[in-house]
């Protein structure tokens, strides 16, 4: 038998593979935003944490009472935790978001939500020992 006399129909055909289509999908916009919020958070909260520490020194005096111009570095500190909370629950708000997404990965998005998520807890238990120990006194 010649091999080529043989038609398409009578070689035997390979057998079938089964191959995944691969969806390559875009990064959700709104779930990058949500990372880089708790990042720049996660910074900010460093950043005003260590000036405040810093300035710890000027806050009491030698016999350990509240100085009297130590209100600006504790406003500081306040407002800056307030904003810093504040851009956390845009953070969670945009990472939900950015879940929801269809046809977009949604790593940075449970990221960030997770880790916004993460510093209002911490914010809200800082907040709830504070009261605790306000009424203790």
């Amino acid at each position: 038998m010649d091999y080529d006399s043989l038609s398409k129909s009578d070689s035997p055909e390979p057998p079938y593979v089964y191959e995944e289509m691969k969806q390559n999908f875009k990064h959700s916009g709104p779930g990058i935003a949500s990372f880089v919020i708790s990042v720049v958070t996660i910074l900010g909260y460093a950043v005003s944490f260590l000036l405040v520490g810093g300035m710890a020194s000027s806050i009491m005096n030698e016999a350990g009472n509240l100085s009297t111009d130590s209100s600006q570095s504790l406003m500081f500190l306040g407002l800056s935790v307030l904003v810093l909370a504040a851009l956390n629950v845009i953070g969670v708000v945009i990472g939900i978001i950015g879940i929801s997404l269809r046809k977009r990965r949604k790593v940075f998005g449970i990221i960030g939500t997770i880790i916004n998520g993460l510093i209002i807890l911490l914010f809200m238990l800082l907040v709830a020992a504070v009261l605790v120990n306000a009424g203790a006194v």
